[in-house]
């Protein structure tokens, strides 16, 4: 889920590899349900089942299931935070409130001392017991006239400097099976094939790839046709393609694909594609100049949007009033059938296709 009260500053495109890495990998298995991917993370004694999530940065817990115990301290510090893409179809938002506990975490086999976990004091439902946050490390607080709404720590960071781990740098690996596992320390070539791409990001705030143009920037890719020039944000907790309503609309039209629209009582309004599933999709994808290799969502991928008798299925990319051109949010479909590496030290996003 896309964290919408971080402001996103854009830099300059640069081309960069990822570098050599030590350090012994830590693998969490991850498992789909309902468009999230989720994996298992203690606090003190309680083991939380949380989503994945590298579009927002803190470890929040749902209302009421955080139990202190004696080692949890209590902190003023807080954060408000509104995400985007929060139910399976991706059009839900959610605003959460919470405050920090400093408590005992374990994740990816390695323990963490008085880490910053987010109890939730008022919200909306999130799947699971809440959200485990991979972006880069927030760059500022959210409102300056609350010195007690602090950003967070990152987790990667935290497991990367326990472990040794440098560059820091996690992958994830999701199936079209709705298996994965999120790895610790460097991308395992003997998992891919392929080429290898490599983007320059922002290096804090969310995985943002950067450009020097418009021109040098990615492409949305339809059926081998390229559509519109966008800015990537990915973000693996986001289940699907999100894009600026009249742009998605644009294109789903192009494919003769049905729209459904609808705007809802805070006036965001979203637009679907729905098709016959006795048809060949479109597939919609993305490249990334000065490379012409197109990325394809895996039709696999399309099962999360077919309704249960199976006859109707909903495109896997959808418009919303909430995202303004030219950014994308590039959500867990596309992921899937990938091993995506992300270098919080060279602030770089690299990818392949699963061997």
């Amino acid at each position: 889920m896309f964290q919408l009260a971080v402001p996103i500053i854009y830099s300059l495109l640069w081309s960069r590899a990822v570098g050599a890495a030590s350090g012994p990998p830590n693998i969490v298995p991850l498992h789909l349900d309902a468009g999230f991917w989720y994996g298992s993370f203690v606090v003190g004694p309680q083991n939380f089942s949380l989503a994945i999530d590298t579009g927002s940065f803190a470890v929040i817990i749902g209302k009421g299931k955080y139990k202190p115990n004696p080692m949890s301290q209590q902190t003023n510090q807080g954060e408000f935070i509104q995400f985007n893409g929060a139910s399976e179809d991706g059009v839900q938002m959610a605003t959460e409130v919470f405050f920090f506990v400093k408590d005992d975490a374990t994740f990816a086999g390695v323990a963490l001392n008085d880490f910053l976990v987010g109890n939730i004091t008022d919200g909306d439902p999130l799947g699971g017991d809440g959200i485990l946050g991979f972006s880069p490390p927030a760059s500022m607080i959210t409102d300056p006239n609350d010195p007690t709404f602090l950003a967070g720590q990152s987790l990667a960071q935290a497991i990367c400097d326990e472990e040794g781990i440098s560059p820091c740098e996690f992958g994830l690996t999701l199936k079209t099976d709705g298996t994965g596992s999120l790895v610790f320390g460097p991308l395992d070539e003997t998992k891919i094939t392929g080429n290898i791409t490599t983007l320059p990001t922002l290096s804090h705030d969310a995985w943002i790839a950067l450009n020097q143009t418009e021109a040098d920037s990615a492409l949305l890719v339809i059926d081998g046709e390229p559509v519109t020039h966008l800015i990537p944000i990915f973000d693996n907790g986001t289940p699907n393609i999100i894009g600026p309503l009249d742009v998605v609309r644009s294109a789903l039209l192009s494919v003769g694909y049905n729209l459904t629209e609808q705007t809802d009582s805070d006036g965001i309004s979203t637009v679907f594609g729905t098709y016959d599933c006795s048809r060949s999709p479109a597939r919609f994808g993305f490249s990334f100049p000065p490379s012409t290799e197109v990325h394809y969502i895996d039709e696999g991928a399309n099962v999360l949007n077919r309704t249960a008798d199976g006859k109707i299925c909903t495109a896997n990319i959808l418009g919303t009033s909430t995202v303004t051109a030219p950014d994308w949010q590039i959500g867990q479909t596309w992921f899937q059938g990938r091993y995506v590496q992300h270098n919080l030290n060279a602030s770089t996003l690299a990818f392949a296709d699963l061997a």
